[in-house]
Parts: structure tokens; C-alpha cells; sequence
């Protein structure tokens, strides 16, 4: 069995705690590439993780969207839509960015992020 590296182990607690959760495709390549991991990393932390113009739940939403649109897994989606409830979405505010992307991406895309909404955010509190 490999048995994940320290330098492996602390990327995975950065993402973790930047993001509130890890994906396979993060283990994955902190076991198999660090170095493009590191490279992925810090592109989206320019990109989405470090807070600039847009605050963390305006940047959950275009995530929300985009996901949905591209079809995702529903866990995936799943993981933004809790971060947005914790950075202070409303369940109303998510349902809505869904219906916002059913006009150009279709039935299917907006079917997809709704099983995500069930599974996550009907039972945040």
C-alpha cells in the first residue's frame, strides 16, 4: 500500500482548509503529481479560493451555475452549495441561481443541480 508523503498529507490540509472538502481527483494527484497539484492550486486560488472583488457566496454561485450547467457529479455541486449556505446563502438564493441556468443549459443540467439542492441543501437547517 503507498503511504501519502508529508508533503502530499499538508497539501491535502491546505485544501481542505481553503475549500471545507476534498474531491478524489485532489488524493489522487497529491499521491500521483504533487507538483501539478501545486500548479492546479495555485490557480484557483487566484482564481476562486482568495477573496477579492467577489465575496466567497457570490463565488459559490457562479460555481453552483457552472457546474450545474456542465452536468457534474451531484456531490461536487453538493460541496459549493454547502459552502454557500456557510457563507451566507439561502436556500432561495441557490434554488434561484439553478432556475437562472435552466433557460441556456436545459432540462437536464437544471434536473442535475435540483438532486444536488435535495441532497444538500434541504437538509441544512
Amino acid at each position: 500500500a503507498y503511504l501519502m508523503r508529508s508533503e502530499e498529507k499538508k497539501m491535502l490540509k491546505e485544501i481542505m482548509d481553503k475549500r471545507g472538502f476534498i474531491l478524489d481527483f485532489h488524493r489522487i494527484l497529491a499521491e500521483e503529481d504533487p507538483q501539478f497539484l501545486r500548479a492546479y492550486e495555485d490557480l484557483i486560488s487566484s482564481a476562486y479560493a482568495n477573496e477579492r472583488t467577489l465575496d466567497k457566496k457570490v463565488k459559490e454561485f457562479i460555481f453552483i451555475a457552472a457546474l450545474t450547467a456542465l452536468r457534474a457529479d451531484k456531490s461536487h455541486i453538493g460541496a459549493h452549495m454547502k459552502l454557500a449556505l456557510e457563507n451566507g446563502a439561502s436556500k432561495k438564493e441557490i434554488l434561484e441561481v439553478l432556475e437562472c441556468i435552466y433557460p441556456p443549459c436545459g432540462t437536464l443540467s437544471f434536473m442535475n443541480g435540483l438532486e444536488a439542492f435535495k441532497a444538500t441543501a434541504l437538509h441544512d437547517k
